[in-house]
């Protein structure tokens, strides 16, 4: 099953959606189907969400699989210091947002304001949508060649036709003053996979294993070889393999306790 995110394309949004509301909204449906176990997998926010499943419903959750590392471990007076990895690996995600972040800043403070104008001109929309394919994707600049017109035109046409490009930011304002609340302390105890598409965000580059496993139990690690951010459209075989070999491990283990 592949639920969209509230505010996405055809799915409604409720006043609030932070990680954690969507999490709870996500569990509701598949105790609604039927599914008292499951497996996730997350990107983007889509990794946030999964995440707050195995933090809030352990006994539900086989395991969660992320393409993307969305939340990163909140550090105390405690915990331990950072590797030279992790910090080579900060440091490169800070000089990518000195030039890169600008989108982030204005969706999560003035939504509503910026999805005005891209609502009132399908160029505006396109262009704002389709910058982020092109420079987080491994598509060396080509998006024609890499994802086909008919995809991208596609794409750009469920929020032009949905009028859900202001209600999709929103997320970033929700997560920003209606944060869900990790904490010093919190650790993702259910097994975690990542599949490391190193060709997004930071160029030649996926987050050190180190880095991720101050909060997640990490029990799985792929390195791919090609695919960027956007890996359920640039590479799905890799990734539904990678997802299909964690969860079958997962089957017949007990709940994290």
């Amino acid at each position: 099953m592949v639920p969209s995110l509230p505010g996405y394309g055809f799915s409604q949004r409720p006043p609030i959606a932070n990680y954690r509301v969507v999490a709870d909204l996500f569990h509701g449906l598949m105790r609604h189907l039927g599914h008292d176990r499951y497996a996730v997998h997350g990107g983007d926010f889509g990794a946030g969400v999964a995440t707050y499943l195995a933090l809030d419903h352990p006994d539900a959750v086989l395991g969660i699989h992320l393409s993307t590392p969305e939340l990163s471990a909140v550090r105390g007076p405690s915990s331990p210091p950072l590797t030279e990895p992790e910090r080579d690996y900060l440091a490169r995600n800070g000089a990518w947002a000195e030039v890169e972040r600008g989108y982030s800043s204005i969706q999560s403070t003035k939504p509503q304001t910026v999805g005005y104008g891209l609502n009132d001109s399908p160029v505006g929309l396109a262009a704002w949508i389709l910058e982020k394919w092109r420079s987080w994707s491994d598509s060396g600049g080509d998006l024609d060649a890499r994802f086909g017109r008919d995809f991208l035109l596609t794409l750009v046409t469920i929020y032009w036709a949905t009028q859900t490009v202001t209600s999709s930011m929103r997320d970033y304002y929700d997560n920003r003053f209606h944060p869900a609340g990790l904490s010093a302390g919190d650790f993702v105890d259910v097994p975690t996979a990542f599949a490391a598409f190193g060709r997004h965000f930071v160029p030649e580059g996926e987050p050190p294993r180190e880095l991720l496993e101050r909060l997640y139990r990490v029990e799985r690690w792929t390195e791919m070889p090609r695919g960027g951010h956007f890996a359920a459209a640039e590479e799905p075989e890799l990734l539904a393999a990678d997802i299909r070999a964690f969860v079958e491990g997962q089957a017949g283990r007990s709940p994290a306790r």
